[in-house]
Parts: C-alpha cells; structure tokens; sequence
C-alpha cells in the first residue's frame, strides 16, 4: 500500500513540474520605460563617469586647529612611510590629517597597526578615496 501511495506521489509531482514548467516558457515580461527614470539614470551614468572618488576609509591621525601641527603630523607621516597618499584637510576651523585611500575597514587595519606606534589618537574614518590606481 505504500509503495503504490509513493508511486502516486511521483507522478503527481512530476506532472506538476512538467504543468508549470510548460506554463512558465509561454509568460514573457515586458518592461516599459519611463521618460524620467530614463533621465535619472542617464544622469547618474553621467556623474559616476566624471566622478573620481569612491566611498571608502582613511586613517585619521591628526585633528586640530594648528595647521603646523597638522602639517608637523603628514611630514611625520612622509618620512616614515614615503610612499603613503597623506592628505591635509581643512573644515572650518579645523585641520585634519587622513593616510591613505582604502576601499574597506581590513586594508585601512594594517596600516593603522603600523601608525598606532607613532600616533596617539589615531582612527579609521569613512571618506571618500581615490580611484585605485590601474
């Protein structure tokens, strides 16, 4: 009795996925533009071609209203890791120093070990970074 249940059920089920496999290749979806989506994507191609920064991280290691400790900070910087990208930064009335151009929290981390050293309140911030270099 329950092998003639089982077989029942086999075929039961393999004649619904033969039923709405059929029916499913005769549906075709239709998308329909719009004159103002179109524009606004248009316009948000256009910005990402002109734009030449990406959302990501630097290191914060310097925030203060002194510029020549903030310029005294990315000399410090320059001399210890030569070829880091290091960035001045002026927000009314404040001076920042940021280090580097990450594109996630863990690149950002190995450098911040190597400046945790030498800085004393030091942070990873998001910002906005620089193209990666091809």
């Amino acid at each position: 009795m329950r092998t003639v249940l089982f077989k029942y059920f086999i075929l039961a089920f393999v004649t619904f996925l033969f039923a709405s496999n059929t029916h499913a290749q005769n549906k075709f979806v239709q998308v329909q533009g719009d004159v103002k989506l179109d524009t606004l994507i248009n316009r948000n191609i256009e910005a990402n071609k002109t734009a030449n920064t990406i959302q990501g991280f630097r290191i914060q290691i310097f925030f203060g209203s002194e510029r020549k400790n903030a310029s005294d900070a990315r000399s410090k910087v320059l001399q210890l890791f030569p070829d880091a990208d290091v960035y001045l930064i002026y927000q009314q009335p404040y001076f920042k120093v940021r280090v580097g151009d990450y594109r996630t929290k863990l690149e950002a981390h190995h450098m911040f070990t190597e400046l945790l050293p030498q800085f004393d309140k030091i942070f990873i911030v998001p910002d906005k970074i620089n193209l990666p270099k091809l």
